[in-house]
C-alpha cells in the first residue's frame, strides 16, 4: 500500500508491503509445481500495469503473447507486430514483474528461417526484453530451432495445436485434433518438441480430451488455452479475462470474463468528467496550503504588475519602428532606350528606407540624372538596411522590361 505525505513544502511518498515479497519464480520452481500436481497459472501482460498486476495477483509464468498486436496495438492479426514492437513491450514487463517468470513471444518471421535466426531473436528477447525465456509456435518442423535455442541456455515454451500465427495455412481459427489423425499429429508434434528441449507447451483449440491423453504421454508440464482442466495449467489472454474491451466484442468460447474492467474504467473516467465540467474537482482536498498572509501579498504585488505604464508603450513602439527600418523599399525606374537615349546598362537603381517620401526622393534623383520620365516600370523588393531616412544609390541595369511584366506609366507624388 502506498500514501502521500505532506510537510511543509516537502512531499514524500512511502509504501508499505503487508504481505511478504514472494520468491521468484524459477524453472525449478515450475517443474516443483509440475511434479506435485499442482496447476501453472500463466497470463498474458502487455505493458508495466498489466504485468503488475498480474505479478502482485501471485501468477507463476506472465507471458508477453503476440496477442498483444490486437488488443495493445489495435492491429488485424498477430502477423503485423514486430521484433522491435515486441521488445518494447518485453522491457516494460519485465520493469514490473518481481515474482513471476516472464516469457517473450517471438513473432512470425523471426524465427522460421533457420535455426541460427531462431536463437539471434531469441538472445534479442533475452538481453534486450529482459525476459527470462521465450515462447514460439510450431510442432515437430521447429524442433531443430528449440534445440538450438535451449543449447544456448534460454528456456523455451513451444506452442503446438492451434498456432494463430499460421492460421491462413490452417484454414482460420480452427479446432486442431478433432479427428484421430489429427490428434496424433498433435501428440507427435508434442513428443518433438519435448525432445527438443522445451520446459513446457502451451496446447491451444484443442479437444479436452485429446489435450488430457497428450499430457499424460509427456514429462513436461502443458498449459492449455481452450484445451480443457486436464493440462498441467491455464492461459488466458489479460485483456480478455478481465473484460476490458467494449460491449460487443468477440471472444473465444474458452475464454470466462472475471471482471468488466470496461465498465468500471467507463463509469471512472465519466465520473470524472462530470465533476471537471462542474468544478467539483478539484476540491479543497485535492490542492496544497498556502497562508492567507501570503496570498495577500502575492495579490497585491500581481495587481501592481497589471497598471498600465506610458514608458514601456512608447519603447515598443519604438521598436517597432526600428523594425520595419530595417526592411528597405526599393524603387527600381527602369525605361527603354526610345524614351531614356541612354545605355540600359547604365541606368541607376534608387532605393529608399522612407516609404512616405518615396516618390519626392525617386522625382529628386531623377532630376539630378537630367531626364524626364514618360514610361517606368516598377519593381518593390523587400531587403534589409541600415538607419531610417538613408538612401544608398549603387549600379544596377536592366534591359528595359520588367520581369514580371507590370508597368507603370508614370510616377507622382
Amino acid at each position: 500500500m502506498c500514501f502521500i505525505a505532506i510537510s511543509g513544502h516537502a512531499i514524500k511518498r512511502a509504501c508499505i508491503t503487508s504481505d511478504p515479497p514472494r520468491k521468484k519464480v524459477s524453472l525449478g520452481t515450475l517443474r516443483s509445481l509440475y511434479k506435485k500436481g499442482e496447476p501453472i497459472s500463466v497470463i498474458t501482460a502487455h505493458d508495466f500495469p498489466s504485468a503488475h498486476v498480474a505479478d502482485a495477483a501471485g501468477i507463476d509464468i506472465v507471458l508477453v503473447g503476440d496477442s498483444l498486436a490486437m488488443v495493445a496495438l489495435g492491429m488485424e492479426d498477430t502477423s503485423e507486430v514486430t521484433v522491435d514492437d515486441m521488445l518494447v513491450h518485453c522491457r516494460s514487463v519485465a520493469r514490473a514483474t518481481r515474482a513471476a517468470f516472464t516469457i517473450g513471444d517471438l513473432p512470425m518471421g523471426s524465427y522460421e528461417i533457420s535455426p541460427e535466426q531462431g536463437l539471434a531473436t531469441a538472445i534479442r528477447f533475452t538481453k534486450e526484453g529482459r525476459v527470462k525465456g521465450i515462447k514460439l509456435e510450431g510442432g515437430k518442423e521447429m524442433a531443430p530451432t528449440i534445440a538450438k535455442i535451449t543449447q544456448a541456455g534460454i528456456p523455451v515454451l513451444a506452442h503446438i495445436g492451434l498456432t494463430p500465427q499460421r492460421q491462413n495455412a490452417l484454414g482460420g481459427f480452427r479446432v486442431q485434433g478433432k479427428t484421430s489423425k489429427g490428434a496424433m499429429k498433435v501428440l507427435e508434434d508434442a513428443l518433438a518438441v519435448q525432445e527438443a528441449g522445451c520446459f513446457g507447451m502451451i496446447i491451444e483449440a484443442v479437444p479436452a480430451e485429446v489435450a488430457s491423453i497428450i499430457t499424460k504421454k509427456l514429462s513436461v508440464p502443458t498449459i492449455g488455452i481452450g484445451a480443457g482442466n486436464g493440462c498441467s495449467g491455464q492461459v488466458l489472454v489479460q485483456v480478455d479475462m478481465s473484460g476490458y474491451f467494449p460491449p460487443g466484442r468477440f471472444l473465444p468460447k474458452f475464454v470466462k470474463q472475471y471482471g468488466n474492467v470496461w465498465a468500471e474504467s467507463l463509469r471512472a473516467i465519466e465520473s470524472y468528467r462530470d465533476e471537471v465540467k462542474s468544478r467539483q474537482y478539484p476540491a479543497p482536498e485535492h490542492t496544497y496550503p498556502i497562508s492567507n498572509e501570503e496570498v495577500e501579498a502575492f495579490a497585491k504585488e500581481a495587481e501592481k504588475r497589471n497598471k498600465p505604464s506610458v514608458g514601456p508603450s512608447c519603447s515598443a513602439l519604438r521598436r517597432c519602428v526600428t523594425t520595419a527600418s530595417n526592411f528597405c523599399v526599393a524603387l527600381i525606374l527602369r525605361t527603354s532606350r526610345l524614351s531614356w537615349g541612354a545605355d540600359p546598362m547604365a541606368l541607376k537603381r534608387t532605393m529608399t528606407f522612407s516609404c512616405s517620401k518615396l516618390p519626392a526622393l525617386a522625382r529628386a534623383e531623377l532630376a539630378s540624372w537630367g531626364r524626364e520620365v514618360r514610361t517606368a516600370e516598377a519593381v518593390i523588393v523587400s531587403g534589409s538596411s541600415g538607419d531610417a531616412g538613408r538612401s544608398r544609390v549603387g549600379e544596377g541595369g536592366g534591359d528595359g522590361e520588367d520581369r514580371s511584366g507590370a508597368s507603370v506609366d508614370s510616377i507622382v507624388g
